[in-house]
């Protein structure tokens, strides 16, 4: 069941008024009716009718936080994820204010025909027509169908959308279910997946932030949901930092709370932290079968449902000592029980634990051979 926040639209709109401005708020049947007015008399006056309560999901927050501008009289998200602008214009639709869409699409090295096709897939999936199509010729594109920008004009909403992203901030640092759907929003915005070309395996995902103190309010959202942050951070580079570092890129490159780690993904992967953005989800499954851990961990199938000795379970991997160590390592996760049969010998189980993990990895069509 999808969480939601709820905020006063009149408690929000009375923080607002100050020496020069003030709002006198009307009850309109289930809404409210705003109007603007302006104490010197020199502004025009204006009025708006809003929902009495504003709804906003973690999810939401999150991908604004990611991928949102709010500036002084508009509201922007821009993003190639279709299930993320979904989630925006849901949001959005509360507010019954017409929304503007314009379409990016790097077109380096790409036919007229890829043009065409972004712009039909964009305008099957919402319905809409563009105010504007802008064609980047200096890029070459890294997503299938170009970035799709969502605005909406009005000085009142974009106050309002500010002012709640900035107290649901917040909340998500205090509370886990919270920070966990915020973090979908966060990832399925400014997550990356990082994969060793040499291996296949995943060894990191990233989220970009430029600015330190957003990475620090990541990171206390992280250990709320129960993820612990070993790496220290990847730094901001600029754009002359990298041209001095002798970087290929002349773009330099934002900084990035780093999580690493077996038990972290598998807490990102249970809480389906990555569900939001298909693409992402679909790459971590492809990837996190290679991890060695992971492996591992699935060879022990042939133990589901059976009691196993050590002398089995070195038999059955033809004396391996790094599997054998991870009976003790899995022990110690929850994921191997065991009981003494005398003093030196023990009788081992796979616990519900590693079923239920076993389970959830065969069904979402993690590599299991």
């Amino acid at each position: 069941m999808r969480t939601y926040l709820n905020f006063s639209t009149k408690k929000l709109v009375s923080d607002f008024n100050s020496i020069n401005e003030f709002y006198t708020l009307f009850k309109n049947k289930d809404k409210l009716k705003i109007v603007k007015n302006y104490k010197n008399k020199k502004g025009r006056p204006f009025s708006i009718i809003l929902p009495t309560y504003i709804k906003i999901s973690p999810e939401v927050v999150g991908l604004i936080v990611g991928e949102g501008f709010i500036g002084k009289r508009h509201f922007v998200f821009a993003n190639s994820n279709k299930n993320a602008i979904n989630e925006v214009l849901k949001f959005l639709k509360q507010f019954n204010l017409p929304l503007r869409f314009y379409l990016e699409i790097s077109v380096k090295n790409k036919s007229r025909n890829f043009v065409d096709k972004c712009i039909l897939f964009w305008k099957n999936q919402f319905n809409i027509k563009f105010d504007r199509v802008r064609l980047r010729k200096e890029f070459c594109t890294i997503v299938k169908y170009g970035t799709l920008h969502v605005s909406l004009y009005n000085s009142l909403v974009a106050k309002l959308i500010k002012e709640i992203v900035n107290k649901s901030k917040k909340l998500m640092e205090k509370n886990k279910k919270f920070s966990i759907n915020y973090l979908k929003g966060i990832i399925a915005a400014e997550g990356n997946i990082n994969v060793k070309k040499s291996t296949k395996c995943i060894y990191m995902i990233r989220i970009s932030a430029s600015d330190p103190k957003e990475r620090e309010h990541y990171k206390k959202c992280l250990k709320k949901a129960g993820i612990i942050i070993c790496c220290k951070d990847m730094l901001t580079i600029s754009k002359e930092e990298g041209i001095a570092k002798g970087w290929k890129t002349k773009h330099g490159r934002a900084g990035a709370v780093i999580i690493s780690g077996w038990d972290n993904f598998i807490k990102i992967f249970l809480m389906g932290l990555l569900k939001l953005h298909e693409e992402k989800q679909k790459k971590f499954i492809k990837y996190f079968g290679n991890n060695k851990f992971t492996k591992q961990f699935l060879d022990f199938k042939y133990f589901l449902n059976k009691r196993f000795t050590m002398k089995e379970a070195q038999n059955y991997f033809g004396f391996k000592g790094r599997y054998l160590s991870r009976i003790l390592t899995f022990y110690k996760k929850g994921y191997i029980s065991r009981k003494r049969l005398n003093k030196n010998k023990f009788i081992y189980k796979l616990t519900p634990k590693y079923k239920k993990l076993f389970e959830k990895l065969k069904k979402e069509g993690v590599n299991i051979i």
